[in-house]
């Protein structure tokens, strides 16, 4: 695969972990990721959440906004992964056509509620189970890489990280 690898992050509602997916690929990658996020059903927001564990870990963020899939028409991506939790009920969004898909599902902090301390440790949680696996990508030789080796070492990572 060329490098940049353009990696879309899909989700629900394109507000959290789609958003911190994006920018941790584009910081981890050192220039072989670019991140891309969409959502199916977006709320139009960026939790401040995910602002906010993304600036306490410094990783810059690149003007995030909450969008449809179909802002992103005609844009070359390489690589699709949804990051919605099928284990809680969440409908995952369907990326139509021939790029690679995989499936990392993550439970969404959004949905947290208590305290404040609680909220920012399933940001945390959020954040570091994306890091472990992003940075794992971004180690493998992409460049020798076709679409089914990518989407077949990316199951691997996410396996291997203990989710479902």
């Amino acid at each position: 695969m060329n490098t940049p690898l353009t990696i879309l992050f899909l989700c629900t509602g394109n507000s959290c972990r789609s958003i911190i997916g994006e920018a941790l690929a584009d910081h981890l990658g050192q220039g072989r990721l670019h991140g891309l996020s969409a959502g199916s059903m977006p709320t139009g927001t960026v939790n401040e959440n995910a602002l906010a564990v993304l600036a306490r870990h410094g990783v810059e963020v690149n003007n995030p906004s909450s969008k449809t899939m179909d802002a992103l028409e005609g844009e070359q991506i390489d690589l699709v992964i949804t990051v919605c939790d099928a284990a809680a009920g969440e409908s995952c969004p369907v990326w139509l056509g021939d790029t690679p898909k995989v499936h990392w599902g993550l439970a969404d902090p959004a949905h947290v509620t208590g305290s404040e301390d609680t909220i920012r440790a399933a940001f945390e949680t959020t954040y570091n189970e994306l890091h472990a696996r992003i940075e794992a990508l971004a180690s493998l030789d992409l460049e020798s890489m076709n679409g089914l080796g990518l989407v077949a070492c990316a199951q691997k990572i996410h396996r291997e990280m203990g989710s479902e």
